[in-house]
């Protein structure tokens, strides 16, 4: 391995996707050959990241205005606190949902999605070098959130057929040169070794 440089990644999809178990998978294999790495996830685990979880769980969001202002309200908070401090000490970062959920979530319930990632850049949030698109069909997506959470019908406001047939839109509609969509039919391992690959290239190993 070459002399280690920062490196921002983020993982994208809907929910069900797979793409925690993906950053979960990289992350390990970085850990393992003592690239000094990070992996953190929005909702962060500080005080707006919790306050939004609970909202969730309790299916009590407020309108998608609101939930913007309340997911970048974590963000700063996460950015300060974890995200580009993690960058200046040459770290990769890992991290699971960025602001491109909110402008696929609330893009999904009627904002534009434009603005709200407009908006998030305003804020001067770092950019990431790449964001890995995890891309599967709603019901399959839907499938095994179900059977993860071992219930026939998904508690979370945002795990419902239609509505994430409208994120995976939304996501699509916002893919740019920073996006590598990947395709989540495929094995985990598969998909790892992709992003492994992609994230060796960009590191220049």
């Amino acid at each position: 391995m070459k002399g280690v440089r920062p490196l921002f990644v983020v993982f994208e999809g809907i929910d069900g996707s797979g793409k925690t178990t993906i950053s979960e998978a990289v992350f390990a294999h970085y850990k393992s050959i003592g690239h000094p790495a990070v992996r953190l996830r929005e909702p962060s685990d500080g005080p707006w990241g919790r306050k939004i979880r609970e909202l969730i769980r309790d299916d009590a969001m407020p309108g998608p205005e609101e939930q913007v202002r309340l997911f970048i309200r974590d963000r700063e908070d996460d950015v300060t606190v974890n995200i580009r401090p993690a960058l200046l000490e040459g770290k990769m970062v890992l991290l699971d949902r960025y602001y491109y959920s909110n402008a696929a979530y609330q893009g999904a319930l009627g904002l534009d999605a434009g603005r709200v990632i407009g908006e998030n850049r305003s804020m001067g949030f770092p950019e990431p070098d790449r964001v890995y698109l995890v891309d599967l069909e709603p019901a399959e997506a839907l499938r095994r959130v179900r059977a993860r959470n071992g219930a026939s019908t998904g508690r979370d406001a945002f795990e419902n057929e239609h509505f994430l047939a409208s994120v995976r839109v939304a996501y699509l509609s916002i893919a740019d040169g920073r996006f590598l969509v990947l395709d989540g039919r495929l094995t985990v391992r598969d998909i790892v070794e992709s992003v492994v690959r992609d994230i060796d290239s960009l590191l220049g190993e």
